[in-house]
C-alpha cells in the first residue's frame, strides 16, 4: 500500500490529487450508506478505529517504534476540534440530512477557518476574503432557510457545527506547528486516538440500536475509514511534496459537486429553489478563497490558511 502511495513527480501529484478529489467526493455517499447498518454515534466510533489502526499501524512501520506525541496539548485541541467535534458532527448531520446538503455546509469550513485565523493567528481577513465570507453567510442562510422552519433544521445545524470543528482543527495545526515544526503524521495519529475517546463513551450513557453487520458494512467501514480517511491523509502528503497547499486544496470546488449530484442520482435528494441559491453562493465563495489561495501560491506570497484534510471528504 506504501509503494502505491508514492508520488515521484509533479505530474504524479496532480494524478494523485484526482484520484484523492474522487475519494473523497465518493465518501459522501458511502458513509450515508453505512449509516443504514448503524447508529450513527456508533458507526463514527467504528469508522475512526479503523483509521486509526491504519494511520498508527503506517506510523510504525516507517519510525520501527511508537514515538509520543511531541506536543501534548497540541494533541489535545486537535482532537477536540477535529476528531470529536468534525469527525463527530459529521455522522450525525448524515443520519438526518442528505449527503449532498450535508457535504455543502460541511465545506462552509474556509470561511471559518479565515475568521478563526484573525483572531488566533493574527492574519487578518482583507479585499476579496471578506467577499467570500459574505458570499458564504448569504449562502449559508438560503440553505438553512430560517424563514421557513418545514422539515428537521437539526442535520443543518450539525453540518455547519462540522464545518466550524474541521476549521478549529486546521487552525490549532498550523498553530502548534509554528510554534514546534511537529511532524504532521505523528500528530494526526494521536489526536484521532484522543479525540475519539471522549466519543467512546456515549454508548454508555445512550441507548443506542444494534450494529447490523454484513459484509456491506464491513466494506463501508474499510473504504471509508481505511481507503478514505487514513489513506486519503497519507495520499494528501504525498501530494504537498510537489504541490503548494493553495493549488492542491482546489480540490474542495469538486468535492462538495461530486457527493451532491451522486446523492441526487442514487438517494434522489432534492433541493428546494433557496437551498441551491445558497449552495450556488457557497460555491463562489470557495472559488473566490481557492483562486486567491492558488494565485498567492504562483506568486510566492504568504500562504492562506489551507485546510488539514482529516475528515476524509
Amino acid at each position: 500500500m506504501l509503494r502505491a502511495l508514492r508520488v515521484r513527480s509533479r505530474r504524479g501529484a496532480y494524478v494523485a490529487l484526482l484520484v484523492l478529489t474522487a475519494i473523497w467526493g465518493s465518501n459522501w455517499i458511502a458513509m450515508k450508506l453505512a449509516l443504514v447498518h448503524a447508529d450513527p454515534v456508533i458507526y463514527n466510533l467504528h469508522r475512526t478505529w479503523v483509521a486509526i489502526a491504519v494511520v498508527f499501524g503506517v506510523l510504525l512501520w516507517r519510525r520501527r517504534s511508537l514515538p509520543l506525541p511531541q506536543s501534548w496539548m497540541a494533541v489535545i485541541v486537535t482532537g477536540f476540534f477535529q476528531t470529536t467535534v468534525n469527525f463527530g458532527a459529521t455522522t450525525m448531520a448524515l443520519a438526518g440530512g442528505g449527503a449532498g446538503r450535508t457535504s455543502v455546509l460541511v465545506f462552509t469550513m474556509p470561511f471559518w477557518t479565515l475568521l478563526l485565523a484573525w483572531p488566533v493567528l493574527g492574519e487578518r481577513v482583507r479585499g476579496s476574503q471578506w467577499f467570500a465570507i459574505a458570499l458564504a453567510l448569504a449562502g449559508l442562510t438560503f440553505v438553512i432557510e430560517p424563514w421557513s422552519w418545514r422539515g428537521d433544521l437539526t442535520p443543518k445545524l450539525w453540518a455547519v457545527l462540522s464545518g466550524f470543528g474541521w476549521a478549529g482543527g486546521t487552525i490549532a495545526t498550523k498553530y502548534f506547528q509554528g510554534e514546534r515544526g511537529l511532524d504532521m503524521l505523528n500528530l494526526i495519529a494521536w489526536q484521532m486516538l484522543i479525540g475519539v475517546l471522549p466519543l467512546c463513551l456515549l454508548p454508555f450513557v445512550l441507548t443506542l440500536p444494534a450494529v447490523e453487520w454484513t459484509l456491506s458494512y464491513a466494506g463501508l467501514l474499510l473504504w471509508t475509514g481505511a481507503v478514505s480517511t487514513a489513506t486519503g491523509f497519507l495520499l494528501w502528503i504525498a501530494v504537498l511534496r510537489f504541490l503548494p497547499a493553495g493549488t492542491a486544496s482546489l480540490n474542495m470546488l469538486a468535492i462538495p459537486v461530486i457527493a451532491l449530484l451522486s446523492s441526487m442520482a442514487i438517494f434522489g435528494e432534492r433541493l428546494s429553489v433557496a437551498e441551491w441559491t445558497g449552495i450556488a453562493l457557497i460555491g463562489a465563495g470557495l472559488v473566490v478563497i481557492s483562486v486567491r489561495a492558488w494565485l498567492a501560491g504562483r506568486l510566492g506570497e504568504p500562504a492562506v490558511v489551507a485546510p488539514t484534510p482529516l475528515e476524509g471528504g
